[in-house]
């Protein structure tokens, strides 16, 4: 079949890579001038399967609407957000319903992609920064007991967590501080943290190597249907296909016709500091979390990324100081002479969607022929490629990795 692609983010360049690999005709479309312009610039690079990283999953809510509703979130609320955006953060807020089998569904999806994402490295010969590990830092016995909840779910799964005393998870991280309190600390060896963006550029240039079609600076500005669908855009005019698949993050809410335009899709902002790394032996071996502020300390390659911060109602041109004063606390009480902070430090903001009930949207649309693989929030880097692969099989009308009902489009009802 001829395919197009709507986003040249880690997600679409994935999905492209698995149906060219099915034998199908693919464009993909990306607005800005390279792939991995937005979400997949510089996010934390965590590869999770822990869901442990900021934001990557809620806590159980309360079982009280109202204890729900009352409970501090990570969340930051800006004064622009819209009635919209806080009747997204409702829902959010009170998505209790079927609570463990969602979390069960996105821990299996992260898990599955990290597995694809293996098989994909060697399969289409790629290499990208990445390293083994992630660490949780607790700084208090409270911070510690808060966690045991998805400590003892992960378990269940499979998935088993090292508890370390301070000595012990230094002796892992020597770059640790010595200075700051810290109570315990929790590793899970089977997570990872790469280098997103650098993953994308390499897997994109081998799709344009096997012949797909990549259009870049050019946006799509609607999608037709009739005897097949018809793309309008704003370079090539319309161009038909027999199927199209949006990936396109913040620009797929324009792309959604009236019979999508009920899903509940909303955007969240973060901020990341990327800097050179001064001195190996102070900073991150692999992916730490700081789970008393919320921030992610991961090395790539020769730089420690530090990540965090969740803005409802953001702009991209206004920075919230607090976040960022809150990255660079982080990383000086967690990892202090690590960074060269005068040499190329990078402030970056990007924004990703996210759905009420934290799992993505993949899978065919009430609409022929068109499909979604999107709103994967903060693990689209973790679930990238067991989505692609997921939507592929479904294409194909052949079985799934996974039980793919949880993430199935037609769950949010008009």
């Amino acid at each position: 079949m001829k395919i197009a692609v709507i986003g040249a983010g880690v997600v679409g360049i994935c999905t492209a890579y698995e149906l060219a690999q099915d034998g199908h005709r693919v464009s993909i479309f990306e607005r800005n001038a390279s792939a991995s312009e937005e979400a997949s610039f510089a996010c934390a690079g965590n590869l999770s399967p822990s869901l442990s990283h900021p934001l990557s999953f809620p806590s159980q809510p309360a079982t009280s609407r109202l204890r729900a509703m009352l409970a501090p979130t990570p969340i930051t609320v800006t004064r622009g957000a819209t009635l919209s955006e806080l009747g997204w953060l409702k829902q959010w807020k009170t998505a209790g319903q079927n609570f463990p089998e969602r979390f069960v569904a996105a821990q299996r999806l992260a898990a599955y992609s990290l597995e694809r994402l293996h098989s994909l490295t060697t399969q289409a010969h790629l290499t990208h920064e990445q390293a083994s590990g992630h660490m949780l830092l607790f700084q208090s016995e409270r911070t510690f007991l808060a966690f045991q909840d998805q400590f003892n779910a992960l378990k269940e799964l499979g998935l088993v967590g090292r508890i370390f005393t301070p000595t012990e998870a230094r002796v892992l991280e020597p770059g640790l501080s010595t200075d700051g309190p810290l109570h315990s600390a929790v590793c899970y060896a089977g997570d990872e943290v790469g280098n997103c963006r650098q993953f994308a550029q390499a897997l994109k240039d081998k799709l344009l190597e096997g012949g797909v079609q990549l259009h870049l600076g050019t946006t799509v500005s609607a999608i037709a249907q009739g005897t097949g669908i018809q793309l309008h855009t704003d370079t090539q005019g319309s161009l038909d296909f027999d199927q199209v698949v949006i990936c396109a993050g913040t620009g797929s809410a324009a792309l959604l016709g009236p019979s999508l335009r009920h899903l509940p899709l909303n955007r969240l902002w973060s901020y990341s500091l990327s800097a050179q790394i001064k001195e190996s032996f102070s900073a991150p071996r692999s992916a730490v979390h700081d789970c008393h502020r919320q921030v992610s300390l991961n090395r790539i390659g020769g730089r420690i990324r530090v990540s965090g911060g969740a803005e409802l109602g953001g702009t991209a041109d206004v920075h919230n100081e607090k976040i960022i004063k809150l990255l660079y606390q982080s990383l000086q009480s967690n990892f202090p002479g690590a960074a060269h902070h005068s040499r190329s430090m990078q402030t970056w903001k990007g924004c990703s969607i996210f759905s009420p009930d934290m799992l993505p949207l993949i899978g065919p649309t009430a609409s022929p022929g068109i499909w979604l693989n999107l709103a994967h929030g903060h693990n689209g880097w973790s679930m990238a490629c067991g989505s692609a692969r997921i939507l592929a099989d479904q294409m194909r009308g052949q079985p799934t990795g996974l039980n793919a009902t949880l993430v199935h489009p037609g769950r949010f009802k008009s």
